[in-house]
Parts: structure tokens; sequence; C-alpha cells
């Protein structure tokens, strides 16, 4: 059982002597898995490692297969386990020359061995693969002779800038012209919307592969059957497991390989949805942790103020209508050319009658998707999403294509390729930068429209986590978050101070009436919280985040039609409001200040929790220091190791109590992380498989305000947590804890007596730290 993992990000800057040289001081921490960003071959300038090259080779930039080797030797020396981060659903092929099948492919054709890679629709590219990487018409490239031919490393080649492509066999002596009507693919420009390779969502570099065939899945899995032969290698973490074919099938090989090993999925859970039963994984990598610590610690009388403000300044549609439009618009654009070869699949023609009927059924769906017909707990969520989708389509057309599905089974899997796709941009990266009554609350896998939910939601939670995933990852901030755990902490502590947040905006709006004209008023709430949250900001941090968020959004700029103007206008926006939060002089910069300690409180809980609650921590490269990150590439920023380094060295000198009186907020984290991390070793058995998650009893006026919960293993050896938040007033009578009976000691207050069991004044538990956690000395 792991005690926490920590993840690094991989760069060619960072590589894994680099890594290894920080291994000490991540150990000291009490971190038991090391857990690697994607170390395969990638894109050479690539910062992130998910644009895979070579799924067979260990990545040169990294230091190769031989730094790889000495990195799991340290980590093993020290009794660490590694965990690698695999990307077995697609391929980038920005570079062609770079990947082997993807080459071969276009210079063979459809009768190429390597065509079994990629899904090509042949026949919706009149026999050829469309690459849409041309800047302007073809006809207008090859006037301009922007096209040659040559011989490079591959041999014949066509060449457009720094592009490469094979030339087929005997067209390497014909004219550029020629020799570009006789391909096996076809160069369009990048506009033009069609497209017949299925993609990583609607990203033309990033082609899916087909590991639904066994021997593509040998090959992708190629590392890690390397690796297994090296014990300190601990298991990997499949990236984005809905873009598989055949998830299940693929994960049974891939737990062939790993035997023991540990497996996580990349899965984004939707309210009440668990993994499909037969998947033989350990868990997630805990996007749902997030939504459900954070949604129960949100307090229920903030929602109204900021719904309030958001409908004054922007409309009154919800969160579903917004999302259910961003769905419906996403269909109809990137993802056109994937719904149009459904379309195709269900009607066994170009009729086109079914379109109505698919759209509004893939949007009726209320997950990424279904796993249908190997898991049956999917059937009821596709009788659900039918029932839906009836009120919206003609429901003989409807009968007519779930008819389809029942007996084909690859128009089926076409529908299921396609439902995770619109779900990721027309949710998470377009209606989630739509929405900002409290923009943290638009987090991967969270749930916009949801605001606070009960304590006894998330026991509830924790309690089902126990049994079916007691070993899966819990996250807080990670290289997908749009937020880091810091940032979502003060907007937290925002979200308290509701009403007055309501006048501050109004007031600012008045007062900058020039900005609030030419900017759109969502995005000026966006930025107004993101100020507020995110200390310490530059002017250029602050507008990079604003630029992406406006074109994710896709309504006044977008990755493809920029708009130079809106964008100028976010820069002056984000140019004032630095100004005004550097220092408490402004309200914004008050407010600021305020928050920040409220959110100091609140980010100790969501770590306290995270530490000790079903399944283990991922703590991201920079922790246990409060991290206040945006959105990639700002959350990718290298951390800043020797500062890390000052904090481990420091832990022995202080108790979390102590460190967070005196202002010293990171050491607070560090020393608490440490403490609970070496719990952790001490008691497995109290965090393991085995190990019990039960509610601790509250009573008394506030009890609706704490979360209480105890650990323990079969010899009764109990680990007991409490926070609340932070916001929670003294009450008369006291709110009081049922603790079982024994000898218990504060983990995190070196000072407090030890406490015996029964009933305990909360405020005697927390002190000013508005948490504690206790562990069981008498046994």
């Amino acid at each position: 059982m792991p005690t926490a993992s920590y993840r690094l990000q991989l760069t060619p800057e960072f590589g894994f002597d680099a890594a290894r040289e920080q291994l000490d001081v991540i150990a000291a921490l009490g971190v038991s898995h090391l857990y690697l960003s994607p170390i395969a071959q990638a894109v050479p300038t690539s910062s992130h490692g998910y644009d895979v090259t070579d799924h067979t080779r260990v990545r040169d930039e990294f230091g190769g297969e031989q730094a790889l080797v000495g990195l799991l030797d340290a980590a093993g020396d020290r009794g660490m386990g590694v965990i690698i981060d695999h990307v077995p659903n697609h391929v980038s092929v920005e570079r062609a020359e770079l990947n082997e099948p993807w080459w071969t492919m276009l210079r063979d054709g459809p009768s190429s061995s390597a065509a079994r890679w990629f899904d090509v629709d042949w026949a919706g590219g009149g026999g050829t693969v469309v690459i849409p990487r041309l800047g302007e018409p073809l006809t207008d490239v090859l006037d301009a002779g922007a096209i040659t031919t040559g011989t490079g490393a591959r041999g014949p080649e066509l060449r457009y800038g720094p592009l490469r492509f094979p030339l087929a066999a005997g067209t390497e002596r014909l004219d550029v012209r020629e020799a570009v009507r006789h391909q096996h693919y076809t160069l369009s420009w990048w506009r033009d919307p069609a497209r017949n390779v299925r993609r990583f969502f609607t990203i033309d570099d990033l082609v899916a592969v087909r590991v639904e065939n066994p021997e593509v899945a040998a090959t992708i899995d190629t590392i890690p059957r390397r690796l297994v032969e090296h014990p300190a290698f601990a298991g990997v973490r499949v990236d984005h497991v809905d873009g598989l074919a055949e998830p299940g099938r693929y994960l049974d090989g891939l737990r062939e390989i790993l035997d023991d090993r540990l497996l996580f999925v990349e899965k984004i859970l939707a309210p009440g949805e668990t993994l499909p039963e037969r998947w033989p994984v350990d868990g997630t990598t805990g996007y749902e942790h997030i939504t459900a610590i954070e949604h129960t610690l949100l307090d229920p009388t903030a929602e109204q103020p900021l719904m309030d403000t958001w409908t004054s300044w922007v409309d009154d549609v919800d969160f579903h209508t917004l999302e259910t439009r961003a769905r419906h618009e996403v269909l109809d654009e990137g993802l056109a050319p994937d719904l149009d070869r459904l379309v195709r699949a269900v009607d066994g023609d170009d009729s086109g009658a079914s379109r109505s009927a698919l759209v509004e059924l893939t949007v009726a769906l209320d997950r990424y998707r279904t796993y249908l017909p190997a898991d049956a707990a999917s059937r009821a969520v596709f009788d659900e999403a039918v029932a839906r989708a009836r009120a919206t389509c003609l429901p003989d057309v409807l009968d007519r294509v779930v008819g389809v599905f029942g007996d084909d089974e690859d128009a089926l899997r076409r529908w299921q390729e396609l439902s995770g796709p619109v779900m990721a941009k027309g949710a998470e990266d377009r209606a989630f930068y739509r929405y900002f009554p409290l923009a943290a609350l638009c987090e991967v896998g969270g749930a916009p429209g949801i605001f606070s939910t009960p304590i006894g939601d998330f026991h509830r939670s924790a309690a089902l986590r126990q049994r079916e995933d007691p070993i899966g990852m819990l996250a807080s901030t990670t290289h997908d978050t749009k937020r880091s755990q810091g940032v979502r902490a003060r907007s937290i502590a925002l979200a308290a101070q509701g009403s007055e947040w309501a006048e501050l905006v109004d007031s600012w709006a008045v007062r900058h009436r020039d900005l609030t004209a030419s900017i759109d008023a969502g995005l000026l709430l966006l930025a107004l919280q993101t100020a507020v949250t995110a200390r310490p900001l530059t002017t250029d941090r602050l507008t990079d985040y604003l630029v992406k968020a406006a074109r994710e959004a896709d309504r006044v700029t977008s990755w493809t039609e920029p708009d130079p103007d809106v964008e100028d206008a976010l820069h002056r926006l984000a140019d004032v409001l630095v100004a005004e939060i550097t220092g408490d002089a402004e309200a914004l910069g008050a407010l600021a200040s305020q928050i920040e300690i409220h959110g100091a409180r609140i980010d100790l809980a969501l770590l306290a929790v995270q530490l000790t609650c079903p399944g283990f921590a991922d703590l991201y490269q920079g922790s246990p220091r409060g991290l206040y990150s945006l959105v990639d590439p700002d959350n990718r920023t290298p951390p800043d190791w020797e500062r890390l380094r000052d904090l481990v060295d420091g832990v022995s000198t202080s108790d979390t109590a102590t460190a967070f009186g005196d202002g010293r907020i990171d050491l607070a984290r560090t020393v608490m992380t440490s403490r609970i991390l070496a719990l952790r070793t001490r008691r497995p058995e109290a965090f393991g498989v085995g190990a019990d998650y039960a509610e601790v009893p509250s009573s008394g006026p506030g009890a609706d305000e704490v979360l209480a919960y105890a650990r323990s293993d079969s010899d009764g050896a109990v680990l007991a947590f409490v926070t609340t938040r932070p916001s929670l007033p003294p009450v008369d009578p006291p709110t009081e804890l049922l603790l079982p009976i024994g000898a218990w000691r504060s983990l995190l207050h070196d000072d407090a007596p030890i406490i015996t069991g029964g009933a305990v004044r909360l405020t005697d538990l927390l002190g000013d730290l508005g948490l504690a956690v206790l562990e069981r000395t008498d046994r």
C-alpha cells in the first residue's frame, strides 16, 4: 500500500538524472512512490511528453534507457517504487518522419501492414489519408512553389516548410503537382473541415492508435514489458482510458504484463459513477476526490450571493443548459467529421437520416462514455440516455439507432468513441470556461452545476472507495487541473464572503467602465476571481491565462479565429488587476489578503483529508509547498527544489500548529505531510485494503458542519481525523465529538495533552488550526 506518490514532470531540461538528484528530499517526506510523466520517445521539444512518436524507446532527451535504469536503481535503494504515465491511446504525427508506422502507412497506403495501427476512414477520404497541415488551399501552395520533392533520411519525400511526407513508390520522378496527386494521402488547408482519421479529441497532430489490435498493443506496451524486470518498477497510470476502443480488453492485456504491480486509469467519473467491475485496475487517478471534498467544504449559504452576482452580470442560464449548448456546438464544429462517420455507420449510406437522433443521444449521456456490450452496468446508463433523448428527437429514428447499436458492435463502438470527446471538448474545454459563479468548481472531473453537498455524501463516497478502490490515487493538484489546490482553497474562502464579493465587483465595474464596455462580462468575473485567488501574479502570467480561457470558451475569441482586439483588452485588464492586487491599498488587494488567511486553513484541511482518506495522496511536484498555479502550461513551471529541501530540513524544528500560527504556512504543510506519511508507514493496516472507514459521531449546534472520520485496522489501532469549515462560529452549548475509547495524541499540536476517548469538545481538538489528526497511543 503506497503512502503517497510524487508526480514529476520530466522535460528536456529535467530528465532522469535531474530527477534522481531530488530523490532524497522526496523520500525524506515519507513518499513511497515516484510518479513520472510519460517517458517514451516524443517530439524532441515537447515539455509534457504526451506527443509520443515511438512507444518502444525511452526518451533520448531524458537520458535514454540507461539513465532511466539509474533512476530506478536509485529509487529502489531508497525503498521507493516508480510508477510511469503510459499513453496507449494516441501518437504524435506532427513530424511524420519521427513516427515509423505513420510514415509507412502514408507511403504504402491501406494495404500496408502499418495501416492496422490507425483508424482511417479510407472511403471518406477517397482512398487517401486527409492531412490538414497546409497554411493555404493546396492550389495556392502549389502555385507559390511551397511544396518540393527531395531525398531525406527515410528516402524520397515531399517537403513543405519544415514538414516531411513520404513519396509513394514510383512517384519520386514525377513533377511536384503530379506527385502530390498520386500519394496515399491528401494534403489540405487546415481550415478545410474534412478529416478522416480518428484523433485525440480534435487535435490533428495526435491520432488515435488501435490498441484493440493485439499486435499494435504489444508494441505500445513495450516499455512496461521491459520494466517489469526491474524490482523498483511499481506500475502504470494509463492516460485517457476512455480514448481506447475497448478499454477492458486492453487493460486485461496490460494487467497480464504487470502481474500484481499497480495499475491506475485516468478516468473522469460522473457523480455516482464507478469503474466497471471487471476492469483489473487498482483505481483511478482521483479527480473525483477533488470534487467530493471541495463541495463538502463549501459554505451552502454562499451559493445565493454568488449566483445573484453571476446572473446580474451575465444571464440566468443554468449550467446544464450551457453545457448542452456547448456539446451541440462541438458536434457541429470540430467533431463533425467523427459524427459524419458514425452517421454513415448507422445509416449504411450518406443519407444522414440518423444524424439528429445520434446528436441528441450523445448529448443526453451524462458521462464520458458507456462500455457496452461487456459492462452490464452501462446498459442502465444507456437506457437513461435514450429516455432523455426521446424528448428531443423523432422516437422512430431514435429506436432505429438503438436497434442498429444492438446488432452492429462496430457502430456501437464508434458512438462510444465519440461520446468521450464530445464531453471533453463540450464540457471541460468549453462550458467550463463559460460558467463562473465560482470558477474553481469548473475543475477537471468537476460538477459546476452543483454547489455545496452534505457531509454525509462525503462519508458515503469515502466508504465506497474503501470497499471498492482502497488503493486508488487521490488527486489535488495535477498537470491537468485548471487551478491548483491552493487557488481552489482560496476560492472556497472567497465564496464564504459572497456578499462582500458582490459589492466589491459591482463597485469595481463602476470605476472601470472603460474595461467593462470592451470585455465579455463572464471573462471579467473570471479575471477578478483569478486575481484575488492566484497571487502572486504578473501581468504576462494573468494575460496568458485569460487569453487561453477566452479561446477555450470560444465566444469572443478562439484558437482558430483569435480576435486581437479582444486579446489586447484582456492584456490591459490583466495590467490593471495585477496593479490593484499588489499590496492592500486597493480593495481587491485587501480582499485577496483576507481570503489568503482563510484559504490557507482550507488548504491545510484539503491536504489532511487527501493524506488520510481511503486511497493514497498523489502529490504534485513542488508539494507540500502551497501551489498557486493555473492551467497548463502555468502548472508545469519547474518547482523551487532548494526551497523544498529547506522545508524538509526544517520539519523537526516545529509542529504544524506552531508553524501555522507563526505564518510559516509552507512549513506547516510540510510538517503535516511528513508526520501523516510517517503514520501511514507505521500503521499501514489502518490505511490498506483491510482497513475501515467510519464517521465519528458529533453533536451540538455545529454538528452538521464537522467532517470527522476514523481509520482503523483489525487490531483496533485507530486514526481519527477532524476538520471543519474554518468559518465555523463558536457555539454554546459546544459542538462535541464522540471519540472511540482510548488515549489519543495529536500529530499536529505537540503541546496538546493526551485526549481520552468519549465526548470531546470540538474547540479542544481544533485550536486555531481548524483541524486535528489524532493517533491512538494505548495499543
